[in-house]
């Protein structure tokens, strides 16, 4: 016994021993639980200590969280590994401590499967022995894309065992709960198995309406298989049920899947494609057919798989064919009969006429033709209601006319085949005469004197349907069976020729007594064919070839004076200081005529015919002192509410008219019986509006509104360059008329000239617009018939045909205020693919490519100096600055002119800047390039010579890595050259930055004062992204400079400059110009603006986008609101100006010979030049009218650009 406890020790070392070398078989990392077959080793190791203190214990876990508890009792804080093996060797290995027990999970075990625990160095406390749970296993199928069979791999509770059970899927087990028992160690493992159903099997029967059929649907599986189809794959599949009706669209190719839902996924059946295929249309006899009515009936398709289509929404159209003239809109309407029949009617159609009629229906959405054919309606009686006419070619015969029915629509007037025309004369109901005739036209002769026949035409087409017309005339009498009239001839002849010889002795009195009255036969005119108005530009530029000869032969064939016509009462002594000139004077015959001034009824003015309407104009020379009672007296008498006056009072300090209104600060001027009053005066840059209210003493209670309008941009020599002025004019002049007024009252200076240039342009765009021709050469002609030297020079006469190409080319594109929204969206609105109104309207636009010269921007000399070679200014605008600054800062454009001779070449710089006309002023801004580093000293010294107070920039330095402009400013003063600028102030806002710069030549001592605004949204983009921010920037630059209201301002040009001076300078001129004329006149042009700026510089509004800009800019200034455009206060309103002075500052002028030949040479060397700057003069008379001449040269009138 005592050997035995004495060997006990040592047995235990073994066993430990034993144990150790076990252990040190190679085991998963304690992280990750893995299963494998333990094959012993042999131990090498020797004996291990082993704590006393460690013991582990096994504890069963209650609550199901996981299955046992292996807990360890150790004296130190350390890891211990954690083995539990089943019989089979396969292990699991963890780690734990006394701190963090391990718990053993379900999934690690094997089901029926006893286990054994052992901690490596420490001592089992119990027993350590246990046997895992049995737990029934659920499979599903993971991939249902082609089920055949379900397989189960071994895996339970997550662990994979060498376990494979495979069950195939049948119609028989589908939809099924299949249980698999697997024997292990100590007991049976049920593993179940929920099987999909068998691949779904779909049918579909070919008819409308059917059903999708699920042909191998096991009985235990339910209905919730559904059927996907489409038939476009634009549209969204829809999704039936199996075994339901349903219907499809016929003729549509659809593919139709069956998909059945399983644990969250989808087993998909065999693919259908099929196309239901149904034939709609029918030939059919069709008996309801009349004049004017198609009754189209349809009956369903025959094929019993579409005989059951439910149809909606009927719609039947005919058109007519090839016809030229269409009847809109006839009136259709279906009616479904019954379920397989419907019958649609056309009606409101024309008879005789073929059609192309379709009719349409829709399933579900999706329209279908189910009828198209070509139909006829019936011929009905001719469309026969002209009037006839009936003529006497002689005393006892009829010549019966009625307007052929013939053109282009025979077939909507004989509602047939064409027939024949037949006149029958009947007298008491009895047939005298009848004539058939292809014509309608007939003759009846050798009727009865002094009778009344009934008359009857009718016309009757091929299908026998006729329609008669009557009339009823009487023959005349025999004028060959007359006795006496031989006598009453001899009497007749001998009382004429006695009054023949009384003329004679009067006529030879009167040259005895009056020389000049001598009734002479005028030159017969030269035969001129009228102009048509797609020849207007042709004619122009035939007649303006070779100097001009054409036209100067032209008007020059026009007698100045018909003397066949009197002017015995301008001739009278009592009457001859009433007129201007003593060469102008009204005929007799027309002229005005006052009557209620006792026996002085005369006054210098002439009745004018318009465009098909007498008496439209008075023509009258400009009101002396001595006749301004007279003129009020005329305008009362002929109830005239509008005066044109087309001159200033005073031009070249010559008198041309008295002041006849009173000034706004006297308001009222009495001129014997008549008050004159003035109730408002509106300046415009072209003309004054004056309104004013006229009275006469005599007539109590009663007073007159008249419209006073005077055009003030006519040269004192010349015509004006622009002939859209006087489109203009004539446009202000015309939204003053009313129906009830009298003739308008034009005049200038002599009443002739101008007024006659008028009055032609005036009426002929009537003719261009009611007839599309213009007979200018007879019209002047008929004007010179009224009025002696109507249109009075040459280029008056050229300035009528420019006009009208104008006109003819622009059409009206001023738009007001007040309807600019309604006009705008319009002009947007597109239809289909055709352009828009607006884009149309910007194509009009002529390029002007290189119509002037550019000869000093182009030199080599000058080339460096240009940003853009394809933006170079033209010679007649460039801005002229002299290197030497002791010349005039503030010099006129006059001054500027002289220096571009060549004399002074070299003193002249040149830099890539034009001048700009604004809406006020001629060149009152300037578009510049942004200055490059070797022309900052001229562009600073162009500043300072020009005096310049506003200077707007409207790029960057810099943008998207190029060079826009130098930055000719800095924080400290910089010089260039001769020239200081220093930077004095610096104001930053959201949209632009200001900065107010001091400019010195450092060879003078006054210092300019500039303010630049930087516009900062424009960089890197075509156009700002918001026009209100450029618009309300130009608002701070018109109120900071007061340009609004200073004259003086608007006289000192604004310097606008970008990279090339014309791509983003072009947009602000013309939005600030249009923004003026928006201000002023509650008008805008943007069509004239950017034509006059693309005839100033290159590159000036190009695009469409830029276009465009421009009216979305005028569109957020001038807002709607509450309907109506919200528009500013005209601010020049209510201007003074006195006219005894001249409006615009002009050279002083003398009158003689001499001056004649000056002014005609002069205009004949500005012709050159340009639309501006044209024409000869008009000579005076010895009185010294500006408008009058006696001679016209080659060179005479405006120059026109005309592009087409």
């Amino acid at each position: 016994m005592a050997r035995f406890f004495a060997l006990g020790p040592l047995v235990l070392v073994l066993c430990l021993v034993l144990f150790k070398a076990k252990d040190s078989v190679t085991q998963p990392d304690s992280s990750t639980l893995t299963n494998a077959s333990i094959t012993p080793t042999n131990a090498t190791e020797g004996p291990t200590e082993i704590p006393q203190k460690c013991q582990y214990s096994l504890i069963k876990n209650e609550d199901k969280a996981f299955a046992y508890v292996v807990n360890i009792s150790s004296s130190k804080n350390q890891s211990y590994k954690i083995l539990i093996m089943d019989k089979n060797n396969n292990l699991f290995n963890s780690t734990g401590s006394n701190l963090q027990p391990l718990k053993i999970k379900f999934e690690w075990l094997k089901p029926c499967t006893v286990y054994n625990v052992s901690v490596n160095g420490c001592i089992p406390n119990g027993n350590m022995t246990f046997t895992s749970s049995d737990k029934d296993e659920t499979v599903s199928c993971t991939n249902v894309s082609k089920v055949e069979k379900m397989c189960f791999n071994g895996k339970i509770n997550g662990i994979q065992w060498n376990l494979s059970e495979c069950i195939e899927i049948t119609k028989n087990n589908s939809c099924k709960t299949e249980k698999k028992h697997i024997r292990f160690d100590t007991c049976n493992y049920t593993v179940n198995f929920e099987m999909p159903p068998v691949t779904p099997n779909i049918s579909f029967n070919e008819a409308i309406p059917s059903q999708f059929k699920w042909n191998n649907k096991p009985t235990q599986c339910n209905d919730t298989l559904k059927v996907n189809c489409a038939y476009d794959k634009n549209k969204i599949p829809k999704i039936y049920d199996v075994n339901v009706e349903v219907s499809l669209l016929p003729n549509k190719k659809y593919s139709c899947t069956g998909e059945y839902p399983y644990k969250k996924q989808t087993i998909k059946s065999n693919k259908l494609s099929f196309n239901i295929s149904c034939d709609f249309k029918r030939n059919y006899t069709f008996t309801n057919i009349s004049q004017n009515f198609i009754d189209i009936p349809w009956e369903s398709p025959l094929e019993e798989k579409c005989s059951k289509i439910r149809w909606q929404n009927y719609l039947a159209t005919c058109t007519q064919k090839n016809s030229e003239t269409k009847k809109p809109n006839p009136s259709a309407s279906c009616l479904q009969t019954n379920s397989n029949s419907t019958r649609c009617s056309i009606k409101e159609l024309w008879p005789y006429t073929t059609y192309e009629c379709k009719c349409n229906a829709t399933v579900d959405q999706e329209k279908y033709e189910i009828f198209s054919g070509t139909l006829q309606t019936s011929p009905a009686q001719p469309n026969f209601t002209m009037p006839i006419e009936v003529h006497l070619p002689s005393h006892n015969s009829f010549a019966i006319k009625c307007d052929n029915l013939t053109g282009s629509n025979v077939w909507n007037v004989w509602n047939g085949e064409k027939g024949i025309f037949t006149a029958s004369v009947k007298r008491k109901s009895y047939e005298v005469a009848s004539q058939n005739n292809s014509e309608c036209w007939f003759l009846f002769s050798d009727l009865n004197y002094l009778t009344t026949y009934d008359i009857e035409v009718t016309a009757k087409n091929k299908q026998k349907l006729s329609t008669t017309l009557t009339a009823t005339w009487t023959t005349k009498y025999n004028d060959k069976a007359i006795i006496g009239i031989l006598a009453f001839l001899i009497v007749v002849t001998s009382i004429a020729l006695l009054f023949v010889l009384f003329k004679i002795y009067l006529l030879k009195r009167k040259r005895t007594a009056e020389d000049e009255e001598i009734l002479l036969t005028p030159e017969p005119l030269r035969r001129v064919e009228p102009i048509y108005a797609g020849g207007l530009v042709e004619a122009y530029k035939n007649k303006i070839a070779d100097e001009g000869r054409l036209f100067m032969d032209e008007f020059q064939s026009i007698p100045r004076i018909f003397s066949n016509y009197t002017i015995k009462e301008a001739k009278k002594s009592e009457n001859q200081y009433k007129n201007r000139y003593v060469d102008i004077l009204p005929y007799d015959y027309n002229r005005v005529t006052l009557s209620t001034g006792g026996e002085d009824n005369y006054i210098n003015a002439s009745f004018i015919e318009g465009y098909r309407e007498p008496k439209k104009y008075i023509a009258a020379q400009g009101p002396k002192d001595e006749t301004v009672v007279d003129f009020w007296r005329m305008v009362w008498e002929q109830k005239s509410s509008i005066i044109v006056m087309v001159t200033r009072c005073e031009e070249g300090n010559k008198t041309k008219c008295a002041q006849y209104w009173p000034s706004l600060d006297r308001e009222t001027e009495i001129f014997e019986d008549f008050v004159v009053k003035i109730r408002s005066e509106e300046h415009c840059p072209d003309y004054v509006i004056r309104h004013l209210i006229l009275n006469n003493k005599r007539e109590k209670g009663s007073e007159r509104e008249v419209t006073h309008i005077q055009f003030i941009s006519w040269p004192d020599h010349g015509v004006p360059g622009d002939p859209s002025l006087l489109l203009k004019l004539r446009r202000r002049v015309n939204s003053f008329k009313n129906f009830f007024s009298g003739p308008v009252v034009v005049h200038c200076s002599a009443g002739v000239g101008r007024t006659g240039t008028y009055m032609s342009i005036d009426a002929m765009i009537e003719s261009l617009e009611a007839e599309g021709r213009v007979d200018i050469y007879g019209f002047v002609a008929k004007l010179r018939r009224q009025r002696c030297l109507m249109v009075q020079v040459e280029a008056q006469y050229i300035l009528i045909h420019t006009a009208l190409i104008e006109y003819n080319q622009f059409g009206e594109t001023e738009v007001s205020l007040s309807e600019f929204h309604s006009v705008l969206n319009t002009l947007r609105q597109k239809n289909g693919s055709d352009p828009s109104l607006l884009e149309k309207e910007f194509q009009k636009l002529p390029k002007f490519k290189k119509w002037r010269t550019m000869n000093t921007g182009s030199s080599e000399d000058n080339k460096k100096k240009n940003r853009d070679s394809a933006v170079i200014p033209y010679d007649f605008n460039r801005v002229i600055f002299r290197l030497d600054i002791e010349g005039n800062q503030t010099s006129d454009p006059e001054d500027e002119e002289e220096y571009s001779s060549d004399e002074e070449e070299e003193s002249n710089q040149y830099i890539n800047a034009s001048f700009i006309d604004g809406y006020w002023c001629n060149k009152s801004l300037i578009a510049a390039q942004g200055p490059l580093p070797s022309t900052a000293e001229e562009f600073l010294l162009m500043l300072y010579q020009q005096q310049t107070k506003t200077l707007v920039m409207l790029t960057d330095c810099q943008e998207d890595g190029k060079d826009y402009c130098f930055q000719y400013w800095g924080d400290e003063k910089k010089t260039y050259g001769d020239m200081e600028i220093e930077v004095k102030k610096t104001e930053t806002f959201p949209t632009y930055v200001r900065r107010h710069l001091e400019i010195q030549s450092l060879k003078k001592k006054e210092v300019l004062k500039v303010d630049q605004y930087q516009f900062l949204k424009w960089r890197g983009r075509e156009l700002p992204e918001n026009a209100q921010e450029l618009v309300e920037m130009a608002s701070i630059i018109r109120e900071n400079g007061h340009y609004d209201n200073s004259k003086t301002n608007r006289n000192v040009p604004i310097v606008v400059h970008c990279n090339n001076g014309s791509s983003r300078t072009g947009i602000f001129c013309a939005l600030w110009n249009l923004l003026d004329s928006a201000y002023t006149e509650k008008l805008v042009d943007v069509l004239q603006e950017v034509k006059n700026l693309r005839k100033l510089r290159q590159g000036m509004v190009e695009t469409i986008e830029q276009y465009q800009f421009l009216y979305t800019a005028l569109e957020g200034a001038f807002p709607v609101q509450n309907g109506a455009v919200k528009t500013p206060p005209a601010k020049d309103a209510a201007q003074v100006i006195n006219e005894t002075t001249a409006l615009l500052t002009e050279p002083n002028s003398t009158s003689g010979a001499d001056q004649k030949e000056a002014e005609e040479s002069t205009a004949a060397e500005s012709n050159e030049q340009g639309a501006k700057e044209s024409s000869t003069a008009e000579a005076p008379a010895a009185e010294g009218d500006g408008e009058k001449a006696t001679s016209e040269g080659p060179t005479n009138g405006p120059t026109a650009t005309v592009e087409v």
